[in-house]
């Protein structure tokens, strides 16, 4: 309900961007006006507008946008108190600050309402309010507050029935401000007008004041735009460092490199009367798709559970120290295909991910995070497009949960799909090639899709004695662990305070990357029947899988239980020369982009609830590309996204965790209270795709850390 409510918000508030066609593979800042922090003497949150979900960390949608009141929109509070988060730069250090909030309370007849204010938990003053819409300014004292993330919490005395809520008020801004600004005009028209961050087709900057964006661009790239009314200052700022002027004037053409590769907070200031910026945007490459070339027959390898960092084509480093796995076979077909890099699974268990991938749709709208949830008939499967563009349909698969009990079935004939688990066949991968083989050379004279659905490296991690040496290098074990793990076992030690020995923990590990190099040499297997059957050169083929596993890197085993790249960064490799150029795709592209892609090249229309977009676009672009979001989730409980280098993880409002995955691959430090240029850069663009999570359309809208012209 608050969901919808705060969707229908987001529709009515903010300005409407006219529709412009583009193929630049850069970033258009009018489009992102929303993910822009208005700076008015200090940013000032806008609860009239779409970007007010950036400063109110809502998760679960309790705010409601949009709420109107005497001819003002604003944002309907939940329950009691406000709390709102505001970034504060390093320019602003060593100044006298106030908060400044435009409210309007409501109150119960004869009733006193009165509203306390805190600064990082602290009281630092209380009003007694009068009725209607009002601006107050409360001092804060010297000292309190520090460059960073500055929690502002308005606490009113009582809440009451409003349009069918429990709320104490209607906030329309928030500003943490010098105490020697002038403060607001808040009459309405004035007051709006000097928070848009679009006039027309155009930024609109303030004299003095202007726009931050938290963004990440890549070598190549170059900020434009033409101004009228004035020149526009430029500033750039890093994470630990003092804004740095980048160039002004007029007509701006000026380079990122020195940044490029970076979480950057962008700084453009106006100077000599309000300026509007025309043609604002981070100018890329060119997109343009490749010429479409339809396969003639496609094969979808998936190993199940296989983490990306262990492979040696990818260049993320091997998580605990270890060598990679040596993978002969993927990585020669690999050095002929795209590897995109970095590639996430929409989930962190099989169930949730397998459905993203068949149906390019998030977590949020299939539904498929529980045990009891089925996958609906309702969605398109890629098994489906195949068999609409006239491809047989062939499944083998080894996962329990990939099958008719979950309705994965989908676009298979029943005599053509195999789930190994459930009819209780052999299920390594040696078996289902064998089966593949068969089938291959039964059907190969018509085009065909075969999914096969490998599940070596998950429990049963076994023992295969041509492999384990190479992977337990110390050799000398004689411990529990010499010739398998179960599941079961697993879910033992996953439920214990103190993991195994280190021992322990370097055979399990060791059993998990002999199951990859097991799994490999049967790819070869596959790979070698395809050229002996002559049709290697007319196959698509994709590697893919669903999710990792966990050794103990943040102080867990297996997977289900985070959102940590050994869970979610996993492969994707796609062969189809011609279409998918040789070489790493690291724009960012996640599991819900694979359907929307393989439509894009059979010719088909993209479903009506597709929410990942086509990819051939981006393979075929003349120069650099800007990063695109790639998003996780554990259900509704949890959420990650990722760009470029930022990456955060959001429990709740309380618990986040904020990542440089560029310098630390691991995620040993959470840098959510130290790098505020990094969390914003992740943050905001996460704000922004909770809020409208249910109906996200990457095709219209664009990447949440992105948007397109279609996003309104």
């Amino acid at each position: 309900m608050h969901r919808l409510m705060l969707l229908a918000a987001l529709l009515l508030a903010g300005p409407t961007l006219p529709a412009v066609a583009s193929a630049d593979a850069g970033y258009d800042l009018v489009a992102n006006a929303p993910l822009a922090h208005v700076y008015r003497d200090g940013v000032v949150a806008d609860a009239a507008a779409p970007g007010f979900v950036k400063y109110i960390r809502d998760m679960n949608g309790s705010w409601v946008l949009g709420t109107q009141a005497d001819g003002r929109t604003g944002a309907l509070l939940p329950g009691l108190q406000a709390n709102v988060w505001l970034p504060v730069g390093p320019e602003q250090a060593g100044q006298a600050l106030a908060v400044e909030a435009g409210f309007k309370p409501l109150k119960r007849a004869g009733r006193t309402q009165r509203c306390d204010v805190f600064i990082e938990g602290d009281k630092i003053g209380s009003l007694e309010l009068t009725d209607g819409w009002q601006v107050h300014r409360v001092a804060i004292p010297a000292g309190k507050v520090k460059p960073g993330l500055v929690k502002v919490r308005l606490h009113f005395s009582y809440a009451v029935e409003h349009a069918g809520h429990k709320s104490a008020g209607i906030v329309r801004f928030v500003r943490l401000a010098p105490q020697s600004a002038p403060a607001p005009v808040f009459d309405e028209l004035p007051l709006a007008t000097n928070l848009a961050p679009v006039k027309g087709d155009a930024l609109a900057l303030s004299d003095g004041g202007g726009l931050d964006y938290y963004v990440t661009p890549v070598k190549g790239m170059t900020l434009k735009g033409e101004a009228a009314g004035g020149t526009v200052e430029v500033f750039t700022q890093l994470d630990g460092q003092k804004p740095k002027r980048l160039g002004g004037g007029a007509s701006l053409s000026l380079s990122l490199d020195p940044v490029a590769g970076k979480a950057v907070r962008l700084m453009l200031r106006g100077e000599g009367g309000p300026v509007t910026l025309k043609g604002a945007r981070i100018a890329g490459g060119t997109l343009k798709a490749p010429a479409l070339k339809k396969p003639k027959y496609v094969v979808f390898w998936l190993i199940d559970t296989l983490r990306a960092d262990k492979l040696p084509f990818y260049d993320i480093p091997n998580a605990n120290g270890r060598p990679k796995v040596e993978t002969p076979h993927l990585s020669a077909l690999a050095k002929e295909s795209t590897v995109f890099e970095p590639f996430w699974v929409q989930g962190n268990e099989s169930k949730a991910s397998h459905a993203s991938l068949f149906t390019g749709t998030y977590p949020t709208v299939h539904g498929v995070y529980t045990h009891k949830a089925e996958l609906k008939g309702s969605h398109t499967t890629l098994a489906e497009a195949f068999k609409a563009a006239g491809y047989r349909t062939g499944g083998f698969v080894a996962n329990g949960y990939v099958s008719d009990r979950w309705n994965f079935d989908q676009g298979f004939a029943a005599k053509d799909f195999t789930n190994t688990i459930r009819e209780g066949k052999a299920n390594s991968a040696r078996a289902l090639v064998k089966s593949a083989r068969k089938w291959i050379d039964t059907h190969k004279e018509k085009p065909f899709y075969l999914y096969i659905g490998t599940s070596d490296p998950h429990v049963t991690y076994r023992r295969h004695k041509e492999f384990i040496d190479e992977y337990d290098r110390e050799g000398g074990y004689k411990g529990r662990y010499m010739k398998s793990l179960s599941g079961a076992e697993l879910g033992k030690i996953k439920g214990r305070k103190r993991p195994p020995s280190q021992r322990d923990q370097t055979r399990i590990e060791a059993l998990y990357e002999n199951e990859i190099a097991f799994n490999d040499k049967w790819f070869g297997e596959l790979v070698a029947h395809l050229k002996a059957a002559g049709i290697y050169d007319e196959t698509l083929i994709i590697i893919g899988s669903d999710h990792g596993d966990e050794f103990w890197e943040h102080g867990s085993c297996g997977h289900g239980h985070s959102l940590h790249q050994e869970l979610i960064n996993v492969p994707l490799v796609v062969r189809w020369p011609g279409v998918f150029p040789a070489g790493k795709a690291a724009f960012g592209a996640g599991g819900v982009d694979l359907l929307p892609t393989m439509q894009a090249l059979l010719g088909q229309a993209r479903p009506g609830d597709v929410q990942g977009s086509d990819l051939l676009p981006f393979l075929g672009a003349q120069g650099p590309v800007y990063p695109r979001a790639i998003i996780a989730s554990q259900g509704r409980g949890s959420y990650a996204l990722q760009a470029g280098p930022a990456k955060v993880i959001m429990r709740s409002e309380r618990s986040i965790t904020a990542y440089d995955v560029r310098a630390d691959p691991g995620e040993k430090a959470d840098v959510f209270g130290q790098k505020v240029v990094t969390t914003l850069a992740a943050m905001d663009p996460l704000s922004v795709f909770l809020a409208r999570a249910d109906d996200w359309d990457k095709a219209k809208m664009g990447s949440p850390n992105n948007l397109s012209r279609g996003f309104k």
